[in-house]
């Protein structure tokens, strides 16, 4: 996900407090979006340890402190608690596809692949099931998921902040596809109930996987969401789009 929130703000020209390695493109660019790219692989090196200056976290791994998911619907209850995630893989990123819109607006699409992520964290389920399943536990959970590719489209609108405008997220869309995945639980309370769970996710993952793909996309458009304004909102819009006319 962090690869993502680095597409909408690499773009920036001659910002104030922006690392003199950091890439720029011109809002005048005809050609922004293959300047883009080029500035993406540039930068590739620094995202796996992140870049505070603008405040990207680092990407390998990437760590969310706390999630909280929510979800009912057709074959699927399910109230958890996730604490310290960390993934592992995302700087293997490949963008397969980038489309930006600058025209009166602000609008970005990404697809993206990452061959491999490893995923690790607490977790807490109450009351919870999935198809016939019951699942409620608390512990460690550790999956691998492969064959993933991701398409984000986001809408950003100018906001004025002690009369400085900036930029903020209004609305993230993503699509995410895993195309395989195996879990390991560990539950010092109900070990057998948590290796079943395991083990009846692992013996279908597609199937579990395509149930839980609306709260995945969910997820990570709010995370994603969250750590662009983070970062928009430190940045005047002035240096994150500038040009020949208003570049200082």
């Amino acid at each position: 996900m962090k690869v993502l929130i680095f597409l909408f703000v690499v773009i920036a020209s001659d910002v104030y407090g922006i690392p003199d390695y950091f890439p720029h493109c011109k809002k005048s660019d005809p050609q922004i979006e293959k300047c883009f790219l080029d500035a993406v692989e540039t930068m590739r090196p620094k995202l796996k340890g992140g870049i505070p200056e603008v405040n990207i976290p680092a990407l390998d791994p990437f760590t969310v402190p706390t999630l909280k998911l929510d979800r009912t619907a057709s074959n699927l209850r399910l109230k958890a608690n996730l604490r310290n995630m960390k993934a592992f893989g995302g700087s293997n990123f490949k963008i397969e596809k980038f489309k930006l819109n600058l025209n009166n607006k602000y609008l970005a699409e990404v697809r993206l692949s990452i061959p491999k992520l490893v995923v690790a964290g607490d977790y807490d389920v109450r009351g919870s099931r999935i198809l016939t399943v019951d699942i409620n536990g608390k512990g460690k959970i550790r999956g691998n998921f492969s064959r993933i590719y991701v398409v984000a489209k986001g809408l950003a609108k100018p906001i004025v902040k002690d009369n400085v405008e900036y930029l903020q997220a209004d609305k993230i869309i993503t699509k995410v596809k895993i195309g395989h995945g195996q879990i390991a639980l560990e539950d010092s309370d109900s070990p057998a109930a948590a290796t079943s769970a395991a083990t009846f996710f692992n013996a279908s993952p597609g199937v579990v996987l395509d149930i839980l793909t609306p709260l995945i996309e969910e997820t990570t458009a709010a995370v994603l969401k969250a750590f662009l304004n983070k970062i928009l909102g430190s940045i005047p819009v002035k240096d994150i789009l500038t040009d020949e006319t208003n570049a200082s």
